[in-house]
């Protein structure tokens, strides 16, 4: 378990990545599920070392003993994590969706996979000099890029032998790279609206709080931000500097609190 573990952890990492694309998270997703599965041919470390400290029947010191847990069959765990994440990985829906529903998105991401792979020259075949142009069609589509634009820029693509890439193929190549391929973002977005609207910031309208949504999400650390042109602006419709000794002071009332007395103490000490 240990060892299914450590791989999920990995993988969940690279996912979370912001630079991750749609096609390298599907061959990394694939790629773990077989390293997964041979986990019933070529047991991992910890199962090793678990195996190793039954037949001694000590770990790391620590006498052991036989409990009344029930004994996890290691190859039907295996089986039932790879499974799980063939059908939960592998498809465009949730996963609480009906089963007619999860069928027509599985096949819907399986062809969109199909459609990318044809962007990348070690999937070309170089006898069809019309190869992919359906596939190229159908994603344009899906992305709502122009077709005849991109139709073009792909046969020049191809041209170059996958060497250069013309401008009319940049615009689906970014449409393609901005899919995501987990929900990190979406967590990150609501951990920080979570910051941004608190109790005592519960005023805040839907348009101030998309926009500071947006500057803390996208925006640039404060030290590249350069506060000279908002500081002019400022100081162009009238208004006074920090350090305006024209403008009007703050007033301060005095009021008598119930702590005063307290305060008072405190200073005579």
């Amino acid at each position: 378990m240990a060892d299914v573990l450590t791989e999920l952890k990995n993988l969940s990492e690279i996912l979370q990545n912001r630079k991750t694309t749609l096609p390298k998270a599907h061959d990394i997703m694939t790629t773990y599920v077989k390293r997964i599965e041979s986990f019933n041919r070529y047991p991992g470390q910890h199962a090793v070392d678990a195996s190793q400290a039954e037949e001694v029947m000590e770990f790391k010191g620590e006498e052991l003993r036989v409990g009344r847990s029930p004994i996890i069959d290691s190859a039907q765990f295996i089986r039932a994590v790879a499974d799980n994440m063939k059908e939960r990985l592998f498809t465009t829906t949730a996963n609480r969706a009906q089963a007619s529903v999860a069928a027509n998105r599985k096949e819907a991401y399986n062809s969109l996979i199909n459609q990318m792979a044809v962007l990348n020259p070690d999937n070309w075949d170089h006898d069809n000099p019309r190869f992919g142009d359906n596939e190229v069609r159908a994603l344009c589509d899906v992305l709502h890029v122009n077709q005849q634009e991109v139709h073009l820029g792909f046969t020049e693509y191809k041209a170059s032998g996958g060497r250069n890439i013309p401008n009319k193929m940049k615009k689906l190549l970014m449409a393609v790279d901005t899919l995501s391929p987990s929900n990190a973002d979406c967590e990150r977005g609501f951990s920080t609206m979570n910051n941004i609207i608190t109790e005592y910031r519960s005023k805040l309208t839907t348009k101030n709080a998309a926009n500071l949504l947006f500057i803390s999400s996208v925006g640039p650390p404060c030290r590249q931000w350069d506060p000279l042109p908002y500081v002019k602006t400022w100081l162009g419709k009238g208004r006074g500097a920090a350090h305006s000794t024209s403008c009007m002071a703050r007033r301060y009332t005095e009021e008598e609190s119930y702590f005063s007395p307290l305060w008072k103490m405190w200073k005579s000490v």
